[in-house]
């Protein structure tokens, strides 16, 4: 990790010794009296802080000594169908690292409902994951993540972003970057479970507006099309104008 989260802002704070950033400090980073790590509190600032005392039981207090703006999220958001826990859990953890607005799943016609009743969906594990990717990026954005019981109820509620495009290999009308015109801004994805759209789905996404898109000429592993969607519409949309930076 780049960072270490937290849920709201503090001037001073004390970790126990059985908190996992706690451990991470004083068991990977090492820290003594006197050292500075970076922190953030979720959907806000992002921090260098001090370590101002380390106990015996592992124990750590901490003094913020510093405070910057982190990095915005990126204007995209993706629409997944649910893929297995597995796989979902690489996802949580890439697309968060890479700074995208929010995520919505939706059981799709191909998916496995039973997906949905997974230990990864059924305790705070998905939660982790998206931490984890935050942490990764050196961001506090920890995307939300929403859950839809078919298609049409997720796209009835994803509207307003300058372009719909639904990610297929077999009927796109372009490659993505050739269908993100110049001047958009804003972007919502649809990718399709392991095993693809059904014609209907397809159906559904036509009669809403939306265009089908693909990412080249090579099958790609679910997880591996959310990557690379969002690094070719980040792209295409002239969001890699600034590199990572840091005052503190």
């Amino acid at each position: 990790m780049n960072l270490i989260l937290f849920d709201r802002p503090f001037e001073t704070t004390r970790l126990e010794g059985k908190d996992p950033r706690a451990e991470h400090l004083f068991k990977v980073l090492r820290v003594r009296v006197g050292a500075k790590v970076f922190v953030g509190f979720v959907n806000g600032l992002r921090a260098r802080a001090e370590v101002s005392l380390v106990e015996a039981d592992g124990a750590i207090s901490l003094k913020v000594v510093g405070t910057e703006s982190a990095p915005a999220p990126l204007p995209i958001r993706l629409l997944i169908g649910l893929p297995r826990p597995h796989t979902a859990k690489r996802i949580l953890f890439e697309v968060a690292s890479m700074g995208v607005q929010d995520l919505h799943f939706f059981e799709a016609e191909r998916g496995e409902p039973s997906y949905a009743q997974s230990r990864l969906w059924t305790t705070d594990e998905w939660k982790d994951r998206l931490r984890l990717g935050t942490e990764q990026a050196f961001g506090t954005h920890v995307p939300k993540v929403c859950m839809h019981s078919d298609l049409q109820s997720a796209i009835s509620l994803l509207h307003g972003e300058d372009a719909h495009i639904a990610l297929d290999n077999y009927e796109a009308a372009g490659a993505l970057p050739q269908l993100l015109s110049e001047g958009f801004r804003s972007v919502v994805i649809a990718l399709g479970p392991e095993r693809g759209w059904s014609a209907d789905e397809r159906h559904t996404f036509r009669k809403n507006g939306w265009k089908l898109a693909h990412l080249g000429a090579h099958v790609l592993r679910l997880e591996t099309a959310c990557s690379a969607a969002v690094a070719a519409a980040s792209a295409s949309l002239g969001l890699y104008d600034m590199q990572t930076s840091t005052i503190l």
